[in-house]
């Protein structure tokens, strides 16, 4: 599509002529030059990561108000750092027209008033990297806010510099085989505009390339601010061309390719992508890392039923297995419900295993590692429920009589304090999980080989690093089992849960027994 340039001028009248909320509104869409520099960070932090997805809003109150902040996530790092935590997501961080997830994005420029400062957001960062720790944040890149000023000069008329940001229609298209919209009436003028998850998220025309140029420079803004990387919300849908084909569009790896390039040339930084359908299509090129959805109902299922199912052994088998993550839960009830109310808690330790040592770059959920419950409800605001640090009436999370949301139903019993340093605790169970891979690389990002079958009742894979060996077992079963493979030498345990000091080679055969829900792992002693 030819494209004129536009001039700041042209904006600033656009913009003053949508009504009081644009009049007052100051969006930047300056462009933005890149301005690479070291983070600080390990090299190659972001291959070898134990991510933990964070929302900012029910994390930690500084200031009494009852909604979490910068200040407060601050103040928590020392606690992240503790656990092994080398790499945060922050769901989205910007002002929002929903006034509470944050996907609904008003200024891509500005951090929320509700979190903080923008100061406040970049001593955060780094004081994160004085700790090791990486900062991503998400970008919701497939649509913006409907009190966004652009859409709203883009909405009031035909003659806006603006229209062809987004896709509006003088009639309903009546697009068939859709519950819901996907067109929306334009209240901000005539006609309907394209919003495919909700009357209030207007999605941007991103076959225009002014619209890719300007979510560059948006990119370049926040790399230039000292984050480490993006979480692209729903790629899956960013370009559409008609009723029938509005997902994994060709366009969007085309689209997705450029903004990748934009983190590229920032040094040690990180990309990962949301493709609730078809990840391994994004894994690579497009996104470098593309969230591995779907394998985290295989590794629950193996989990429960005790037997690898056969689509997790192709998922860990799988040459893409290093670019797409393992998940067990987020902030999204599609991705499933709080762990605690969907596994016992032999289970739940089994699936922890499973995603945090198969998956190169794992990620966990606030409150996972101390199986925070939903609030009573499960849907996507009940899975977003206050981080409880203790006890108390306000469960450490604020000094407010009543919090913004309400706490999650086991927040009394199932908090950090009740759960530090108590031996077999879920919280000790994933510092062990995450000290092994600290303190041995070769089970972080060694060379992945399974070693188990689908339908067996065990997991063993073998890892291999810089001439480093390792072996992880993992009985999903509730019997004990035997573990026999091929190895020479002598193997020390690298995983403190209790699990056999020693595992030494008889006749070139390695022999372990694990009881019901068992994990251990290995490497050979002397390479480490």
């Amino acid at each position: 599509m030819a494209v004129k340039p536009l001039a700041s001028v042209a904006l600033a009248c656009a913009l003053m002529a949508t009504g009081a909320q644009a009049q007052n509104a100051k969006i930047d869409i300056s462009k933005v030059a890149a301005q690479p520099r070291d983070n600080g960070l390990p090299a190659h932090w972001n291959r070898n990561a134990t991510f933990m997805e964070i929302f900012v809003r029910s994390y930690q109150d500084s200031d009494g108000d009852g909604i979490g902040d910068f200040n407060g996530l601050t103040s928590r790092l020392d606690y992240l750092q503790s656990l092994g935590v080398t790499g945060i997501w922050l769901m989205p961080i910007h002002p929002s027209a929903d006034k509470d997830h944050g996907y609904a994005v008003s200024d891509y420029r500005a951090v929320n008033p509700a979190f903080g400062t923008m100061a406040d957001f970049e001593r955060f960062v780094a004081e994160a990297h004085k700790r090791g720790i990486g900062v991503i944040i998400d970008y919701v890149m497939n649509h913006s806010a409907n009190d966004n000023p652009i859409f709203l000069s883009a909405a009031k008329g035909k003659t806006s510099p603006y229209r062809d940001w987004y896709l509006f229609a003088d009639k309903d298209p009546k697009w068939a085989g859709f519950s819901w919209g996907p067109w929306r009436q334009n209240k901000a003028g005539r006609g309907y505009f394209y919003g495919l998850f909700d009357d209030q998220m207007p999605d941007f025309n991103l076959k225009n390339q002014r619209v890719i140029d300007y979510h560059a420079d948006n990119f370049r803004f926040w790399l230039n601010k000292g984050v480490d990387g993006f979480r692209i919300d729903a790629v899956t849908m960013l370009v559409e061309n008609g009723p029938t084909a509005y997902m994994d569009q060709p366009e969007n790896i085309e689209v997705l390719k450029q903004v990748n390039a934009v983190v590229k040339a920032y040094p040690n930084r990180y990309l990962i992508c949301e493709a609730s359908e078809q990840p391994a299509l994004y894994a690579g090129e497009a996104c470098t890392h593309s969230f591995a959805f779907g394998t985290q109902k295989e590794i629950k299922s193996s989990a429960r039923d005790g037997k690898l199912s056969a689509k997790l052994a192709t998922q860990l088998a799988s040459d893409k297995r290093s670019l797409m993550p393992l998940v067990l839960q987020s902030h999204d009830s599609y991705v499933g419900d709080r762990l605690i109310n969907d596994l016992n808690p032999g289970s739940y330790r089994v699936a922890a295993a499973v995603s945090v040592l198969a998956s190169d770059t794992p990620f966990s959920y606030y409150g996972e590692e101390i199986g925070l419950a939903n609030n009573g409800k499960y849907d996507d605001p009940g899975l977003r429920a206050p981080m409880s640090w203790d006890g108390s009436a306000g469960h450490g999370f604020t000094t407010a009589a009543k919090p913004y949301r309400a706490y999650a139903t086991n927040a009394r019993t199932h908090n950090v304090k009740a759960q530090t340093g108590e031996g077999g605790s879920l919280l000790e169970y994933y510092r062990a999980l995450y000290l092994a891979r600290q303190t041995h690389p070769v089970l972080a990002d060694g060379t992945f080989t399974l070693l188990s079958k689908a339908g067996e009742e065990t997991l063993v894979f073998a890892r291999q690093k810089d001439g480093q060996n390792a072996l992880v077992f993992i009985n999903l079963s509730n019997a004990p089992q035997t573990f026999e493979t091929k190895g020479e030498g002598v193997w020390a345990s690298a995983l403190d849960l209790g699990a056999p000091a020693q595992l030494t080679a008889r006749g070139g055969q390695l022999r372990l027994i694990l009881p019901p829900k068992g994990v251990a792992a290995y490497v050979a002693r002397g390479q480490d």
